[in-house]
């Protein structure tokens, strides 16, 4: 529902109850209505001047050591606005923003290091793109996937190495990126133009790296020269079109078709049945990963701009991909699951759950939204085995 639509569905309820009540009623209810208005005005404008005072700090912070403290605050501000509001969308644009924020400035103190340049700058133009949740601006409190850090020529190697390894050591130090922060290939990919070119040109991609098709579909520029940035940007673009009727497109579908969901064959919620999580699934593992890799393949295919899944969701939608149906049952799969995540990621709990603990409505819920991504599944497996044999028709 647009913001039109719900302020017209209030007005309408109101004018349907007023008909029933006194003037004297009517007042009393008019007036109650506008000091809740006031009350969630309060809140928001304070949310929002308390999230301007913490990225101003974070942006004119002279040393690493104010960054911690930062953060925390920033924690525990978008947690209490999730818990007022129970909005995944919200929560996810103030993280997009502070890690946008964070990752620009900590570009800025990698610059600043003596042992690199005593000018404090780097000697060519740059460009940092981000990929996976946050490429996506779908971030929240964990750490966010790969980035890509591009220059402009061969030439400036022997500056940008370094470079990009005190990045790595100053986003690891303070617990900004994954579990693989140490191994530098994981966390940022980096090299010049002509390396980035040649890296989506190769047939077969390197080993040991993340899936290239992935980090290039939720590819978006987050800082640095707009140029380089644009310039990656078009070879990223390029290689999916290439890609669009390639194997590697069609095994990665495969997998993601094939990915396990927490659902037993007769649509029970599966359980892991030993071990430390026995009784317990992986809503994220077993649910929301698949349902983003399924619509973000089907995006790249018909060659839709990066953006949030919900967004790509309703392009589908528009495009035909999907039915009116279809998308609403596949947005509340997103809504329910990236839900879960949130929550877990406040509570600092271990990304299981057991089904037992969960309330009747939240439990029936959990086995709707992943009933919807089994037959996103089917969906995206159809497309693609389509496809396949339409190509082995045609070679024939």
């Amino acid at each position: 529902m647009s913001d039109a639509e719900l302020v017209i569905g209030a007005k309408k309820i109101l004018y349907e109850r007023s008909r029933q009540f006194t003037p004297e009623q009517t007042l009393e209810t008019i007036q109650d209505l506008k000091s809740w208005i006031a009350e969630e005005l309060a809140f928001e404008e304070g949310a929002s001047a308390s999230f301007g005072r913490v990225l101003s700090e974070l942006w004119h912070a002279e040393y690493l050591d104010q960054l911690p403290p930062l953060l925390n605050r920033f924690e525990r501000l978008v947690a209490a606005y999730y818990v007022r509001r129970g909005s995944v969308a919200a929560l996810q644009g103030f993280c997009n923003a502070w890690r946008d924020g964070v990752l620009r400035r900590v570009l800025q103190f990698a610059e600043e290091g003596p042992e690199l340049n005593d000018e404090g700058h780097a000697p060519a133009p740059f460009a940092l793109l981000a990929s996976g949740s946050l490429g996506r601006c779908e971030q929240t409190l964990e750490e966010s996937d790969r980035c890509v850090l591009v220059w402009k020529s061969e030439e400036t190697t022997g500056y940008f190495e370094p470079f990009a390894y005190r990045i790595i050591a100053i986003l690891d130090q303070y617990g900004l990126i994954g579990k693989e922060g140490a191994f530098l290939g994981k966390a940022l990919w980096r090299g010049s133009l002509e390396k980035w070119e040649h890296y989506l040109s190769g047939e077969v991609q390197p080993p040991d790296q993340p899936n290239r098709l992935e980090t290039v579909a939720d590819l978006r520029v987050v800082c640095g020269d707009e140029a380089i940035g644009a310039a990656a940007l078009k070879n990223a673009r390029d290689f999916l079109a290439r890609s669009r009727d390639g194997q590697e497109l069609h095994d990665l579908a495969r997998e993601v078709s094939e990915q396990p969901v927490a659902l037993r064959m007769l649509g029970g919620l599966r359980v892991e049945k030993t071990g430390d999580h026995a009784g317990c699934l992986n809503p994220e593992k077993d649910g929301l990963q698949p349902l983003v890799g399924a619509v973000r393949l089907l995006a790249a295919q018909l060659d839709l701009e990066t953006g949030p899944t919900l967004e790509r969701i309703a392009a589908l939608a528009t495009l035909g991909v999907f039915t009116g149906g279809q998308a609403e049952r596949f947005s509340a799969a997103y809504q329910v699951l990236a839900g879960f995540k949130v929550r877990r990621e406040i509570a600092l709990e271990q990304p299981y759950l057991s089904p037992a603990a969960l309330a009747e409505g939240d439990r029936e819920r959990l086995k709707e939204a992943l009933e919807s991504v089994r037959q996103l599944q089917r969906l995206l497996r159809c497309r693609f085995q389509g496809k396949e044999r339409t190509g082995q028709g045609s070679g024939t």
